[in-house]
């Protein structure tokens, strides 16, 4: 391969020709390997086949990625085009927001992988929120986030909209975390320790408008938040469904296998975001996933009843 095909470089990674300027574009900058995967929203896979296929233009492997000598001779007769790698939605997080997200960051529990969690960076997580806020989502809304190691609903009580903002969730760390933030704040946010392979407490099955949730990306994981999801809706034609789910661009058939298990479930998907999420870590599905927006249907319908045994970790698998 010559170097400066970069039409054949791209295929042979499986890159857009888009994708490929804007990576040597950072490469030239130079960038840290622990935030390219975040940056770029490539699976580890393809950046590592990417990197091999360039070896000679680049610096000796280290904590950063950067063009040698001879790679930046190489640019300046190429002369790749930056690429925009994460549309701007809605903006930069508000400094408000981001000044609670850095005031409580120094004593926050690490993610725990058991529970499948890997933590969305501060600016998805604004993202969400102000989502679900210009599709009318927040506004005289009852929110239910099952799991919320992330803090979306924090995003979701700062803007001060929804008439009620509940979070489950199974890890008492992240709980702690909430109770924190909210009495400091002056939200209003409930929060209960629960296993979503318990079945839901009464008093909030039929109980909200909108439920969000990061399953574990597993068809189980999936299934089992969805089916307690449609359990606590108010089953009314605004309720919504969001949820996130993310793959390596290179087994995408797995992202067939959930649609399939969404219409199982007689949801409509209404709108799918992809790599709308990222994340710290997660670099083997390229440290984003898609955000899907679900509505219910006359054929909408819970799959597990009452107890659910079966795994639904990705280490379980």
């Amino acid at each position: 391969m010559m170097a400066y095909d970069l039409n054949l470089l791209a295929q042979k990674v499986g890159l857009k020709l888009a994708q490929t300027e804007g990576l040597l574009v950072l490469f030239d900058q130079g960038i840290n390997n622990r935030q390219l995967s975040t940056t770029t929203g490539l699976a580890k896979s393809i950046l590592d086949d990417f990197r091999e296929e360039i070896k000679p233009y680049l610096l000796p492997s280290s904590e950063m990625t950067s063009l040698n000598s001879r790679g930046r001779q190489w640019l300046e007769k190429i002369s790749p085009r930056p690429f925009n790698w994460q549309r701007p939605f809605f903006g930069e997080i508000p400094k408000d927001l981001d000044t609670i997200f850095s005031r409580y960051e120094n004593w926050r529990k690490r993610a725990n992988r058991r529970l499948d969690q890997f933590r969305a960076t501060k600016e998805t997580v604004w993202r969400r929120a102000a989502l679900m806020k210009e599709r009318g989502d927040l506004l005289g809304r009852r929110l239910l986030f099952l799991g919320d190691a992330d803090w979306t609903g924090v995003a979701a009580a700062y803007l001060d909209q929804a008439k009620r903002i509940f979070i489950l969730d199974t890890d008492q760390s992240v709980l702690d975390d909430l109770a924190v933030i909210n009495q400091k704040n002056s939200f209003k946010i409930e929060i209960l320790k629960h296993d979503l392979a318990r079945p839901l407490p009464n008093h909030l099955l039929n109980s909200f408008d909108v439920v969000f949730s990061d399953p574990p990306y597993t068809d189980n994981g999936v299934g089992l938040f969805l089916s307690r999801s449609i359990e606590a809706l108010d089953k009314r034609p605004a309720s919504k469904i969001y949820f996130c789910y993310g793959q390596s661009d290179r087994v995408r058939e797995k992202s067939l296998k959930i649609q399939t298990l969404i219409g199982g479930l007689g949801l409509l998907i209404e709108e799918c975001r992809p790599d709308f999420n990222r994340y710290h870590g997660a670099v083997s599905i390229g440290s984003s996933s898609a955000l899907y927006i679900n509505s219910i249907t006359g054929q909408t319908k819970s799959a597990p009843v009452g107890y659910f045994k079966k795994s639904i970790y990705t280490w379980q698998k």
